[in-house]
């Protein structure tokens, strides 16, 4: 809140000084003054609004990872992937066995090779 008021005085000041500059000389620097005058808030405005935006973000995600059990808000290790579980039989629908000798799937079931 002190930046943004700092900031409108400066912005406010500097265009008035621009306007009294000009009244005694160009009509370039009075509308300069003025555009900078109106333009120059405006744009502080939009910037400290921006600023405040992105902090309360910040904070929120820091709240909702705290909510969650994360202790920081650094990434983690993504999980391992699952193991494929034992794949069945197409024609009776039980287990399968892998034998290594073969480097194929053999159905105790049905004794064949699949």
């Amino acid at each position: 809140m002190v930046i943004y008021i700092l900031g409108a005085l400066v912005a406010t000041i500097g265009s008035i000084l621009l306007m009294v500059s000009g009244i005694g000389g160009t009509v370039i620097a009075v509308i300069l003054g003025i555009i900078m005058l109106i333009f120059g808030n405006l744009a502080w405005r939009i910037l400290c609004e921006y600023w405040v935006v992105q902090f309360r973000i910040y904070e929120e995600i820091v709240a909702l990872n705290r909510h969650m059990g994360g202790a920081s808000p650094q990434p983690t290790a993504p999980a391992p992937a699952p193991s494929p579980a034992t794949p069945t039989c197409p024609t009776c629908g039980g287990p399968l066995r892998y034998i290594q000798q073969y480097q194929r799937w053999y159905c105790d079931k049905e004794q064949k090779y699949v």
